[in-house]
């Protein structure tokens, strides 16, 4: 009796350990986060094939709600005017039936494009894959503010006024935690914007509270 009764004793002391270790993991893995990142961005017209790059600073928020699911924002901000060349004749200029200056418009001509704001918001799956590594994938929706101007072969300045696009988002990313609270992350996302197709890849240094 005594003999059937300890080697059960002893698999549910195993089974306690093991799940106040898992508790454990999942409490050092949740909570709120913050991070403060640089990001690299390409805008791409899906009808011609122009882009232009431009570099943002980007502030991002989360929440770990449990160790492999979590939510989180972030807004990026233009921080210089990215240049782009046109490489054809001043009749292939290419603009949209009303050339009303929206976002394709901005992109299809030479000049400057100026990011004035980004903002998304994502669902996030977390995959630790090493004591202080962790894979990540996250989707969500964006809405993104740009402004520009385009100078013609001929010389002619075409100004633009604001636009903004919005359409959903999706990446990965990377997670080096640097100290108990310190973390670097990485990630790589992409913005499908209505007529341009826009890439980040963000390099992110976060505090887990």
């Amino acid at each position: 009796m005594i003999s059937n009764i300890l080697p059960r004793a002893a698999w549910c002391a195993a089974l306690a350990v093991a799940v106040a270790g898992a508790a454990s993991a999942q409490t050092e893995r949740g909570g709120v986060y913050i991070q403060g990142a640089y990001s690299w961005l390409n805008f791409e017209a899906e009808d011609t094939g122009y882009e232009v790059d431009t570099d943002a600073i980007t502030a991002r928020i989360g929440m770990q709600i449990t160790p492999m699911f979590g939510i989180e924002a972030d807004i990026s901000t233009g921080i210089d005017d990215g240049g782009f060349d046109f490489d054809s004749d001043e009749d292939d200029l290419d603009f949209d039936d009303n050339n009303d200056g929206d976002f394709t418009d901005i992109i299809n001509a030479s000049g400057d494009l100026g990011l004035d704001f980004m903002a998304a918001a994502y669902a996030r799956a977390v995959f630790p894959i090493a004591d202080k590594f962790e894979v990540s994938a996250r989707v969500g929706y964006a809405y993104a503010e740009v402004n520009g101007n385009a100078v013609t072969p001929g010389g002619n300045t075409v100004t633009f006024a604001e636009d903004a696009e919005d359409g959903f988002t999706a990446g990965a990313g990377i997670t080096y935690d640097l100290t108990e609270n310190l973390e670097l992350r990485a990630d790589y996302t992409w913005y499908g914007f209505d007529a341009v197709d826009a890439t980040g890849t963000t390099v992110a240094l976060g505090f887990k509270f």
